[in-house]
């Protein structure tokens, strides 16, 4: 199923980093808007800096992919260090994800994806067959109006996950209540 996660948890905090190296991850493509920061948040926190450098420190690589204007991961990154990112990218659509990793020379197999919504984060990253992380919302208040189209489409999603894998729905449904 394209909208279902190989993981789940509440935030990018959460997420058992070293684990996952030692599964043989190497590189982070992550969402920027409400998966590491708000939308108003326009610099990183003490706390996401910290946890990039932790990251860095382990020996992943960081890429932002965001389907945001490439101003805002430029100013976001100035303090959150990347090694690349693609703005524009048209989640969930995966033709400009497959250039970028191309250009960039990534190996899937080495590729941990993150992101907040099912319908673009998580259906883009799992067209790339490259496993995914969904992480809760940040901010619901403060989303586009296009998000929130999204958002109603998730819902109706989420049924159809309990079908295919309880577990991750009860680890989803507290999302989107």
């Amino acid at each position: 199923m394209k909208y279902l996660p190989t993981y789940v948890y509440t935030t990018i905090y959460e997420i058992d980093f070293t684990s996952l190296y030692a599964k043989g991850k190497r590189i982070i493509l992550s969402d920027l808007d409400n998966t590491i920061a708000s939308y108003s948040e326009k610099t990183p926190t003490k706390e996401m800096i910290k946890l990039n450098e932790y990251l860095r420190k382990l020996g992943f690589k960081i890429y932002l992919v965001s389907n945001n204007y490439d101003r805002r991961i430029k100013k976001f990154s100035e303090e959150f260090i990347i090694d690349g990112y693609l703005a524009k990218a048209k989640k969930p659509f995966t033709k400009k994800l497959e250039v970028f990793l191309k250009k960039e020379n990534l190996k899937k197999e080495e590729i941990i994806s993150i992101g907040d919504q099912l319908v673009t984060d998580i259906a883009g990253f799992n067209g790339l067959g490259v496993d995914t992380i969904l992480v809760k919302t940040i901010d619901l208040k403060n989303q586009k109006w296009y998000t929130k189209i999204n958002r109603s489409r998730e819902k109706m999603i989420l049924k159809k996950i309990k079908k295919v894998d309880c577990i991750k729905y009860n680890q989803m449904k507290e999302f989107y209540e």
